[in-house]
Protein backbone atom coordinates (compact mmCIF):
# COMPACT_ATOMS: atom_id res chain seq x y z
CA UNK A 1 0.00 0.00 0.00
CA UNK A 2 1.17 3.50 -0.75
CA UNK A 3 2.79 5.48 2.05
CA UNK A 4 1.13 8.70 0.94
CA UNK A 5 -1.11 10.08 3.73
CA UNK A 6 -3.94 10.24 1.18
CA UNK A 7 -4.07 6.44 1.31
CA UNK A 8 -5.57 6.74 4.81
CA UNK A 9 -8.59 8.68 3.53
CA UNK A 10 -11.67 6.44 3.64
CA UNK A 11 -14.39 8.94 2.66
CA UNK A 12 -14.81 9.79 -1.00
CA UNK A 13 -17.45 11.61 -3.02
CA UNK A 14 -18.66 9.25 -5.75
CA UNK A 15 -18.82 10.64 -9.28
CA UNK A 16 -20.59 7.84 -11.15
CA UNK A 17 -21.33 9.93 -14.25
CA UNK A 18 -24.37 10.21 -16.52
CA UNK A 19 -23.79 7.07 -18.61
CA UNK A 20 -23.57 4.68 -15.67
CA UNK A 21 -26.40 6.16 -13.62
CA UNK A 22 -28.83 6.53 -16.52
CA UNK A 23 -28.02 3.56 -18.73
CA UNK A 24 -25.99 0.90 -16.89
CA UNK A 25 -26.57 1.43 -13.14
CA UNK A 26 -25.57 -2.14 -12.29
CA UNK A 27 -21.95 -1.04 -12.77
CA UNK A 28 -22.42 1.41 -9.91
CA UNK A 29 -23.88 -1.43 -7.84
CA UNK A 30 -20.69 -3.47 -8.21
CA UNK A 31 -18.49 -0.47 -7.40
CA UNK A 32 -20.39 0.32 -4.21
CA UNK A 33 -20.16 -3.34 -3.16
CA UNK A 34 -16.38 -3.39 -3.72
CA UNK A 35 -15.57 -0.15 -1.94
CA UNK A 36 -17.76 -1.08 1.01
CA UNK A 37 -15.82 -4.35 1.30
CA UNK A 38 -12.59 -2.36 1.21
CA UNK A 39 -13.80 -0.17 4.07
CA UNK A 40 -14.55 2.99 2.10
CA UNK A 41 -17.58 5.24 2.44
CA UNK A 42 -18.86 6.73 -0.83
CA UNK A 43 -20.84 9.95 -0.44
CA UNK A 44 -23.39 11.21 -2.95
CA UNK A 45 -23.41 14.80 -4.17
CA UNK A 46 -25.85 16.62 -6.50
CA UNK A 47 -23.42 16.58 -9.41
CA UNK A 48 -24.40 17.51 -12.92
CA UNK A 49 -22.86 16.16 -16.11
CA UNK A 50 -19.05 16.32 -15.93
CA UNK A 51 -19.54 17.64 -18.81
CA UNK A 52 -18.33 15.60 -21.80
CA UNK A 53 -14.58 16.14 -22.38
CA UNK A 54 -14.90 16.13 -26.17
CA UNK A 55 -18.35 17.28 -27.34
CA UNK A 56 -19.12 20.00 -24.79
CA UNK A 57 -15.55 21.28 -24.59
CA UNK A 58 -15.32 21.69 -28.36
CA UNK A 59 -18.77 23.32 -28.55
CA UNK A 60 -18.37 25.88 -25.75
CA UNK A 61 -15.14 25.88 -23.77
CA UNK A 62 -16.35 28.34 -21.12
CA UNK A 63 -19.49 26.30 -20.45
CA UNK A 64 -17.34 23.18 -20.11
CA UNK A 65 -15.04 24.92 -17.62
CA UNK A 66 -17.88 26.36 -15.58
CA UNK A 67 -19.97 23.19 -15.30
CA UNK A 68 -16.89 21.15 -14.46
CA UNK A 69 -15.82 23.63 -11.79
CA UNK A 70 -19.32 23.57 -10.29
CA UNK A 71 -18.95 19.84 -9.72
CA UNK A 72 -15.53 20.33 -8.19
CA UNK A 73 -16.88 23.06 -5.91
CA UNK A 74 -19.35 20.59 -4.36
CA UNK A 75 -16.52 18.35 -3.21
CA UNK A 76 -14.36 21.26 -2.12
CA UNK A 77 -17.19 22.12 0.26
CA UNK A 78 -17.43 18.56 1.62
CA UNK A 79 -13.62 18.32 1.79
CA UNK A 80 -13.72 14.79 0.36
CA UNK A 81 -11.67 13.62 -2.63
CA UNK A 82 -13.66 12.52 -5.66
CA UNK A 83 -13.53 8.97 -7.01
CA UNK A 84 -14.83 8.69 -10.56
CA UNK A 85 -16.13 5.52 -12.23
CA UNK A 86 -15.72 6.93 -15.74
CA UNK A 87 -12.71 7.72 -17.92
CA UNK A 88 -14.36 10.74 -19.54
CA UNK A 89 -15.62 12.19 -16.26
CA UNK A 90 -12.18 11.78 -14.69
CA UNK A 91 -10.57 13.50 -17.65
CA UNK A 92 -12.97 16.45 -17.51
CA UNK A 93 -12.62 16.98 -13.77
CA UNK A 94 -8.84 16.70 -13.81
CA UNK A 95 -8.55 18.80 -16.95
CA UNK A 96 -10.78 21.60 -15.60
CA UNK A 97 -8.65 21.82 -12.48
CA UNK A 98 -5.52 21.82 -14.64
CA UNK A 99 -6.78 24.45 -17.09
CA UNK A 100 -7.98 26.83 -14.38
CA UNK A 101 -4.73 26.44 -12.45
CA UNK A 102 -2.78 27.56 -15.51
CA UNK A 103 -5.13 30.23 -16.88
CA UNK A 104 -5.81 33.00 -14.37
CA UNK A 105 -8.24 34.90 -16.62
CA UNK A 106 -10.43 31.82 -17.00
CA UNK A 107 -10.12 31.04 -13.30
CA UNK A 108 -11.34 34.51 -12.34
CA UNK A 109 -14.25 34.34 -14.81
CA UNK A 110 -15.38 30.88 -13.65
CA UNK A 111 -15.05 31.81 -9.99
CA UNK A 112 -17.25 34.87 -10.55
CA UNK A 113 -19.90 32.85 -12.40
CA UNK A 114 -20.08 30.27 -9.64
CA UNK A 115 -20.24 32.90 -6.91
CA UNK A 116 -23.32 34.33 -8.67
CA UNK A 117 -25.13 31.02 -7.93
CA UNK A 118 -23.77 30.62 -4.41
CA UNK A 119 -20.85 28.28 -5.18
CA UNK A 120 -17.22 28.75 -4.24
CA UNK A 121 -14.38 27.30 -6.35
CA UNK A 122 -10.74 27.49 -5.35
CA UNK A 123 -9.12 24.66 -7.29
CA UNK A 124 -8.33 22.41 -4.31
CA UNK A 125 -10.50 19.38 -5.19
CA UNK A 126 -8.72 16.04 -5.56
CA UNK A 127 -9.90 13.65 -8.29
CA UNK A 128 -9.04 9.99 -8.72
CA UNK A 129 -10.12 7.43 -11.29
CA UNK A 130 -11.35 4.36 -9.41
CA UNK A 131 -8.50 2.30 -10.92
CA UNK A 132 -6.02 4.87 -9.61
CA UNK A 133 -7.52 4.64 -6.12
CA UNK A 134 -7.53 0.84 -6.17
CA UNK A 135 -4.00 0.40 -7.48
CA UNK A 136 -2.13 3.33 -5.96
CA UNK A 137 -3.80 4.01 -2.61
CA UNK A 138 -5.35 0.68 -1.66
CA UNK A 139 -2.74 -1.50 -3.32
CA UNK A 140 -2.65 -4.95 -4.86
CA UNK A 141 -1.88 -6.78 -1.62
CA UNK A 142 -4.89 -5.27 0.13
CA UNK A 143 -7.05 -6.16 -2.88
CA UNK A 144 -5.83 -9.77 -2.69
CA UNK A 145 -6.62 -10.16 1.00
CA UNK A 146 -10.39 -9.87 0.43
CA UNK A 147 -10.58 -12.47 -2.33
CA UNK A 148 -12.76 -15.39 -1.23
CA UNK A 149 -13.48 -16.76 -4.71
CA UNK A 150 -10.37 -16.46 -6.91
CA UNK A 151 -10.94 -16.03 -10.64
CA UNK A 152 -8.65 -18.97 -11.35
CA UNK A 153 -8.60 -20.01 -15.00
CA UNK A 154 -10.48 -16.97 -16.31
CA UNK A 155 -8.60 -15.52 -19.28
CA UNK A 156 -9.07 -11.76 -19.33
CA UNK A 157 -8.29 -9.22 -22.05
CA UNK A 158 -8.35 -5.67 -20.70
CA UNK A 159 -9.35 -2.56 -22.62
CA UNK A 160 -8.45 0.62 -20.72
CA UNK A 161 -9.79 3.24 -23.14
CA UNK A 162 -8.31 6.38 -24.67
CA UNK A 163 -9.25 8.85 -21.92
CA UNK A 164 -7.97 6.81 -18.97
CA UNK A 165 -4.32 7.94 -18.94
CA UNK A 166 -4.02 10.56 -21.68
CA UNK A 167 -3.15 13.41 -21.88
CA UNK A 168 -0.59 12.32 -19.32
CA UNK A 169 0.26 15.80 -18.02
CA UNK A 170 -3.33 16.15 -16.81
CA UNK A 171 -4.26 12.57 -15.94
CA UNK A 172 -1.02 11.61 -14.17
CA UNK A 173 -1.92 7.96 -13.77
CA UNK A 174 -0.32 4.70 -14.92
CA UNK A 175 1.84 4.53 -18.05
CA UNK A 176 0.19 6.75 -20.65
CA UNK A 177 1.22 4.61 -23.62
CA UNK A 178 1.25 1.18 -22.00
CA UNK A 179 -1.21 1.24 -19.07
CA UNK A 180 -0.98 -1.80 -16.81
CA UNK A 181 -2.96 -1.04 -13.63
CA UNK A 182 -6.23 -2.75 -14.71
CA UNK A 183 -4.33 -5.86 -15.80
CA UNK A 184 -2.49 -6.04 -12.48
CA UNK A 185 -5.76 -5.68 -10.55
CA UNK A 186 -7.44 -8.57 -12.39
CA UNK A 187 -4.32 -10.68 -11.83
CA UNK A 188 -4.57 -9.89 -8.11
CA UNK A 189 -8.04 -11.48 -8.23
CA UNK A 190 -6.56 -14.72 -9.57
CA UNK A 191 -7.46 -14.26 -13.23
CA UNK A 192 -5.00 -14.72 -16.09
CA UNK A 193 -4.39 -11.51 -18.00
CA UNK A 194 -4.00 -12.01 -21.75
CA UNK A 195 -2.02 -9.48 -23.77
CA UNK A 196 -3.21 -8.90 -27.33
CA UNK A 197 -1.91 -6.90 -30.27
CA UNK A 198 -4.69 -4.28 -30.44
CA UNK A 199 -4.98 -3.63 -26.69
CA UNK A 200 -4.54 0.13 -27.15
CA UNK A 201 -6.86 0.46 -30.14
CA UNK A 202 -9.83 2.78 -29.49
CA UNK A 203 -13.26 1.24 -28.89
CA UNK A 204 -14.53 3.79 -31.52
CA UNK A 205 -17.46 5.00 -29.39
CA UNK A 206 -17.26 8.57 -30.69
CA UNK A 207 -16.29 7.55 -34.22
CA UNK A 208 -19.35 5.29 -34.54
CA UNK A 209 -21.63 8.35 -34.39
CA UNK A 210 -19.93 9.92 -37.38
CA UNK A 211 -18.54 7.15 -39.58
CA UNK A 212 -20.07 3.73 -38.98
CA UNK A 213 -17.98 2.00 -41.64
CA UNK A 214 -14.69 3.28 -40.20
CA UNK A 215 -15.83 2.33 -36.71
CA UNK A 216 -16.75 -1.19 -37.79
CA UNK A 217 -13.41 -1.65 -39.51
CA UNK A 218 -11.47 -0.74 -36.39
CA UNK A 219 -13.70 -2.82 -34.14
CA UNK A 220 -13.19 -5.83 -36.39
CA UNK A 221 -9.44 -5.51 -35.86
CA UNK A 222 -9.99 -5.17 -32.11
CA UNK A 223 -12.28 -8.18 -31.76
CA UNK A 224 -10.18 -10.40 -34.02
CA UNK A 225 -7.11 -9.60 -31.94
CA UNK A 226 -8.97 -10.55 -28.75
CA UNK A 227 -10.32 -13.76 -30.31
CA UNK A 228 -6.82 -14.72 -31.51
CA UNK A 229 -5.45 -14.16 -28.00
CA UNK A 230 -7.69 -16.85 -26.52
CA UNK A 231 -9.26 -14.55 -23.95
CA UNK A 232 -12.79 -15.48 -22.89
CA UNK A 233 -13.81 -12.16 -21.38
CA UNK A 234 -13.16 -8.45 -22.03
CA UNK A 235 -12.72 -6.25 -18.96
CA UNK A 236 -13.08 -2.46 -19.10
CA UNK A 237 -12.96 0.56 -16.81
CA UNK A 238 -14.98 3.05 -18.88
CA UNK A 239 -18.77 3.06 -19.39
CA UNK A 240 -18.57 4.32 -22.98
CA UNK A 241 -16.10 1.58 -23.86
CA UNK A 242 -18.32 -0.94 -22.07
CA UNK A 243 -21.35 0.00 -24.15
CA UNK A 244 -19.46 0.19 -27.43
CA UNK A 245 -17.73 -3.17 -27.00
CA UNK A 246 -21.07 -4.84 -26.25
CA UNK A 247 -23.11 -3.17 -28.99
CA UNK A 248 -20.26 -3.53 -31.48
CA UNK A 249 -20.55 -7.30 -31.37
CA UNK A 250 -23.94 -7.03 -33.07
CA UNK A 251 -22.43 -4.64 -35.61
CA UNK A 252 -19.79 -7.24 -36.51
CA UNK A 253 -22.51 -9.75 -37.32
CA UNK A 254 -24.34 -7.27 -39.54
CA UNK A 255 -21.32 -5.76 -41.28
CA UNK A 256 -19.03 -8.75 -41.70
CA UNK A 257 -21.04 -11.85 -40.72
CA UNK A 258 -18.45 -12.14 -37.96
CA UNK A 259 -19.80 -14.03 -34.96
CA UNK A 260 -18.44 -12.38 -31.82
CA UNK A 261 -19.92 -13.23 -28.47
CA UNK A 262 -17.46 -12.35 -25.73
CA UNK A 263 -18.83 -11.02 -22.41
CA UNK A 264 -17.75 -7.50 -21.49
CA UNK A 265 -17.42 -6.78 -17.77
CA UNK A 266 -16.32 -3.91 -15.54
CA UNK A 267 -13.28 -4.28 -13.30
CA UNK A 268 -15.50 -3.78 -10.25
CA UNK A 269 -17.84 -6.57 -11.39
CA UNK A 270 -14.96 -9.05 -11.40
CA UNK A 271 -13.81 -7.73 -8.04
CA UNK A 272 -17.30 -8.11 -6.57
CA UNK A 273 -17.49 -11.74 -7.73
CA UNK A 274 -14.06 -12.46 -6.25
CA UNK A 275 -15.22 -10.82 -3.00
CA UNK A 276 -18.20 -13.14 -2.69
CA UNK A 277 -21.06 -11.39 -4.51
CA UNK A 278 -23.42 -13.56 -6.53
CA UNK A 279 -24.18 -12.82 -10.16
CA UNK A 280 -27.68 -11.79 -9.08
CA UNK A 281 -26.33 -9.43 -6.41
CA UNK A 282 -24.61 -7.24 -9.00
CA UNK A 283 -27.16 -7.53 -11.82
CA UNK A 284 -25.18 -9.47 -14.41
CA UNK A 285 -28.47 -10.44 -16.08
CA UNK A 286 -28.70 -6.87 -17.40
CA UNK A 287 -25.67 -7.30 -19.66
CA UNK A 288 -26.44 -7.50 -23.37
CA UNK A 289 -23.80 -10.21 -23.81
CA UNK A 290 -24.71 -12.45 -20.88
CA UNK A 291 -21.67 -13.65 -18.89
CA UNK A 292 -23.53 -16.09 -16.62
CA UNK A 293 -22.98 -19.28 -18.63
CA UNK A 294 -19.25 -18.62 -18.86
CA UNK A 295 -18.92 -17.70 -15.19
CA UNK A 296 -20.81 -20.82 -14.08
CA UNK A 297 -18.07 -22.86 -15.76
CA UNK A 298 -15.68 -21.29 -13.24
CA UNK A 299 -17.87 -22.04 -10.24
CA UNK A 300 -19.73 -18.75 -9.86
CA UNK A 301 -23.43 -18.70 -8.99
Amino acid sequence: MASDPESDIKDYDLFAGCTIQNRIPFLEKSARFVFEKLGYTLHDKPYGCCPDPVGVMSTDYQTWLTLGARNLALSEKSNHPIVSLCNGCTETLKAVNYELKHKKEDFDAVKKRLESVGKSYSGTAQIKHFIELLHEDIGLEAIKTLVVKPLTGLKVATHVGCHYSRPSEMMQVDDAMNPRFPAEIVEALGATHIDYEEANLCCTSALARNDEDASNGLMKRKYQSIIDSGANIIVVNCPSCYQQLEVGQRSMKKAFEMNVKIPVMYVTELMALAYGASMKDIGLKFHQIKPMKLLKEFGFE
